[in-house]
């Protein structure tokens, strides 16, 4: 495959079927000259045999996939047809006894392998000089008694099939020089379209990465797109580890299951290679699964940093990376690392502003929002919800005697044995001061209050070094069976823990109406 054919150099339909049309003018007028000189003779079978076989190549050219026409064995098989057609036209136009025919035939071959204006230029010249030539020759053969070769004596009919020769010759350098020229056009008309498509796609993707800061959605769209730019290619985009011996498959093209897949880097050197070196690498030829294709590894950096590797597999061998993809290559890789980073930090500043900077816990905003998100959840799926607020005992008075930093160290061990009890699917967080909260999805009351009962207990057997021990109340309350509203339960849960401390602190108290709306 030549350098640099992305999906969009695929050939132009107008420039196979201007070719192919070209091709059969050069065709009909070689069968109508070749037929008529050689009608009723030992040699027509054979002539229209020829001429046929050479039709028969332009119609598998018609029939042939379109992608297989710009390729350069193809081209190479398409010269050494017409040249060996052309010459063997000119040996059946030759003017018997004579070897002008033999200049043509070079000159055909020149211009076939050249494909020069001057050539063309040059052709007519000869042309115009071999048929002065060829007439002096004639009259001087006929006018001096001499002159004797036999070659040269007069025959009406030569001049004629000089004539012939000539006219083919010159339709033969025509057919060059024009399907030359429309190649010229089709490659250049080509690289615009590609040009002007890989403008659109940049313009798309900057466009989508400017109005998305979800990082999952930017990689996505990124391997999807150079999928596309490269004709289908196996496109991911790969995470080092701090070893650089292995990494992470972040996102790949067409397998969302692929995501935060472990991969062996001494698989995939030109990753590794990619890495080290900072910039972009294209490996020809790369051996996997017992297919040969080449690879492209590009780092996507951001002030010297990388923030992931875009690896592609391409479905062919290609010599080279043209000049125009590598190019679009780099702007992709920088335009998608700017918005990585941008999302990254758009993740972080989200996640400061929902996270409790003492305990590392979700905030009382962030857990507003998750209980109407669960309480929407299990109203969908008709399942229950349990709410637990925990309140730590006399942690003014830890305060006021021990000094602010006792306490914050005394909310900090709370928060991170309540984290340790929940389970996986619970949402524990920091309520405000010395409150908690606890979200329990698809838990019964009974279920909810032995949680309770079991962070409570565990909070009493923390010893805090000049403090001693800390104790908790616990409210809980259910939805449905106390509230269906995130307002109510959170109402019922805190009415809860108001009796627990009413009747003496360090216990576990539940809503016991059925029903508040």
């Amino acid at each position: 495959m030549t350098a640099g054919s992305t999906v969009f150099h695929q050939p132009d339909t107008k420039y196979i079927r201007s070719f192919i049309f070209v091709r059969w003018l050069l065709v009909i007028l070689a069968a109508y000259l070749t037929f008529f000189s050689y009608v009723q003779t030992p040699m027509f079978a054979g002539v229209v045999f020829f001429m046929a076989a050479f039709a028969a190549t332009n119609v598998i050219y018609m029939v042939l996939p379109p992608h297989y026409v710009h390729s350069d064995s193809f081209q190479r098989t398409i010269v050494f047809v017409d040249v060996l057609f052309g010459c063997a036209t000119f040996y059946l136009l030759r003017v018997p006894g004579t070897y002008l025919y033999v200049p043509f035939m070079l000159i055909y071959v020149m211009a076939a392998i050249r494909r020069d204006l001057k050539v063309v230029a040059f052709s007519i010249i000869a042309v115009s000089l071999f048929y002065g030539v060829f007439s002096l020759m004639r009259l001087e053969a006929e006018y001096n008694p001499f002159w004797t070769p036999k070659m040269l004596k007069p025959v009406p009919s030569e001049l004629e099939q000089f004539l012939t020769l000539s006219l083919f010759f010159v339709a033969a350098i025509l057919y060059v020089f024009l399907s030359d020229r429309l190649r010229h056009d089709a490659g250049l008309s080509g690289l615009l379209h590609a040009e002007h498509r890989r403008a659109e796609i940049m313009g798309e993707i900057t466009r989508s990465l400017s109005s998305s800061l979800d990082r999952e959605e930017i990689l996505l769209l990124i391997v999807t797109r150079l999928s596309e730019v490269f004709g289908g290619a196996e496109c991911s985009i790969v995470k080092l580890d701090a070893d650089d011996t292995t990494g992470r498959v972040l996102v790949a093209s067409g397998k969302p299951e692929a995501t935060e897949t472990p991969i062996d880097l001494a698989a995939y050197p030109e990753i590794r290679h990619a890495n080290i070196a900072r910039d972009l690498l294209f490996l020809p030829e790369v051996v996997r699964g017992g297919t040969t294709r080449s690879a492209i590894a590009m780092p996507m950096l951001v002030q010297d940093e990388v923030l992931g590797i875009i690896h592609v597999q391409l479905n062919d061998n290609w010599n080279s990376l043209s000049e125009h993809d590598a190019r679009f290559f780099r702007m992709m890789s920088a335009t998608a690392a700017n918005a990585l980073k941008n999302a990254h930090l758009y993740e972080e500043m989200e996640h400061k502003a929902r996270t409790d900077f003492l305990t590392a816990l979700p905030n009382h905003r962030f857990f507003q929002t998750a209980l109407l998100a669960e309480l929407t959840r299990a109203h969908r799926h008709n399942h229950p919800v349990s709410l637990v607020i925990v309140d730590l005992d006399h942690l003014k008075k830890v305060n006021d005697q021990f000094g602010h930093p006792m306490g914050d160290t005394v909310i900090r061990e709370v928060a991170a044995t309540i984290r340790a009890t929940c389970r996986t699917i619970d949402f524990a967080s920091r309520y405000g001061g010395e409150e908690f909260t606890i979200i329990l999805p698809e838990t019964s009351l009974e279920g909810a209050i032995e949680t309770a009962e079991r962070i409570r207990e565990r909070i009493s057997l923390i010893a805090f070094p000049g403090v001693g021990q800390i104790t908790a109340s616990v409210g809980v309350a259910n939805y449905p069976i106390n509230a269906l509203g995130k307002e109510d339960l959170i109402r019922c849960a805190d009415r809860a823990l108001y009796v627990a401390k009413n009747n003496g602190r360090n216990r576990v108290s539940y809503f016991a109406e059925q029903l508040t709306s």
